[in-house]
């Protein structure tokens, strides 16, 4: 994951966001929108307006406005996602909003989930492996890509460096555990630490408050959670990914203005994301990160003249475009070596003249 440009992670960590959008749209108004593409989706979305339940897009729009108007005020900003949740779920007239409940889709259990260890006394049956093999390498690949994708987005308030090997083995240890108790795979997620960032998180030690609290809301208050509207859930994820996709407008701008190379590996990264598997844009971004260094290497290979100073120390300078007969010229080379720099070098160097001058 070193070898992804910041050009690249910039592109996937915005088309994530994207598809955080996207993956709301049909909560947020009541109208599912079709087609693969998140980009084509979204404008599916925004051109049958028409088709949105008007009661849902009203309680998006309420969940929206208030999560504003709580985040203006200093004091109730890191609080202002769930002022939000909790005010627009009990105003809200449940029956008459027309809208689908989070107990439509799934029941929330009041049991927590019970371990389960292997049978380690049967002999291991393997003929699964090479069909969940496949499926375990691009779950992990999208892990480990949105948690590196996160560092940069969202750095560390003490200004520290993130240690993204110490992130994998943790993610490794709790998918290790969580498969003794029936878990999903775990990873990192823009959206979730968007939401937590927002809330006033400043250290690791969030997580672990946030899971215990989530523990007790669902062993304790589990069929109230049940009856929030998933407007409500879906408008707070479209905030949380339009905030994601705010915070990197810097990031775009500087990719921008940095080159045309990396402005384009940055947009097909984006378009990437937006319609391939994210495993494949994984793959495919670690790929034009290679083809985009190799490019910019090759581009800043360069030619320079030694020159011996009147104190006898030697300076860099332009060579010369012809070699004066009769005299020393050093030439230095800077550059990686790569197939692209030959011809480029070679165009750089002075000419010999008269029938002395040798190169």
């Amino acid at each position: 994951m070193s070898f992804v440009s910041n050009a690249v992670m910039t592109g996937f960590s915005t088309g994530i966001a994207l598809q955080i959008i996207t993956g709301v749209l049909k909560d947020a108004p009541g109208y599912k929108p079709e087609g693969h593409n998140k980009l084509y989706r979204l404008g599916n979305w925004l051109w049958h307006v028409g088709d949105w339940r008007l009661a849902a897009a009203l309680t998006t729009v309420a969940t929206s406005g208030v999560w504003a108007a709580a985040r203006a005020v200093r004091r109730l900003e890191p609080v202002a996602l769930l002022i939000a949740r909790v005010t627009v779920s009990v105003t809200v007239a449940l029956p008459a909003a027309d809208g689908v409940l989070v107990r439509d889709i799934a029941a929330i259990p009041s049991t927590p989930p019970s371990f389960t260890a292997p049978d380690l006394t049967a002999a291991p049956d393997l003929s699964a492996s090479p069909h969940l093999l496949r499926g375990a390498v691009s779950v992990a690949l999208v892990a480990l890509a949105q948690a590196v994708g996160i560092a940069p987005s969202l750095p560390d308030p003490d200004g520290t460096r993130s240690d993204i090997n110490g992130d994998f083995r943790s993610q490794g240890y709790a998918n290790l555990a969580g498969g003794l108790f029936q878990a999903l795979p775990s990873g990192g997620s823009l959206s979730r630490t968007g939401v937590a960032v927002s809330a006033g998180a400043r250290t690791r030690w969030a997580g672990v408050v946030s899971g215990v609290f989530l523990a007790l809301v669902v062993l304790l208050c589990g069929s109230v959670a049940e009856r929030i509207p998933m407007p409500v859930i879906g408008g707070l994820i479209l905030v949380v990914g339009g905030e994601l996709i705010r915070g990197k407008r810097h990031d775009i701008l500087l990719v921008l203005r940095t080159s045309w190379m990396s402005a384009g590996a940055m947009v097909l990264a984006f378009v990437a994301t937006t319609r391939l598997p994210l495993q494949q844009t994984v793959i495919l971004g670690a790929a034009l990160s290679l083809i985009l260094y190799c490019a910019q290497a090759a581009r800043q290979a360069k030619l320079v003249a030694l020159v011996r100073a009147d104190d006898g120390r030697w300076r860099t300078a332009e060579p010369a475009a012809a070699l004066p007969p009769g005299e020393v010229t050093v030439l230095d080379y800077a550059g990686s070596s790569f197939l692209a720099e030959p011809p480029r070098i070679e165009a750089q160097l002075p000419a010999p003249t008269g029938p002395a001058a040798r190169c």
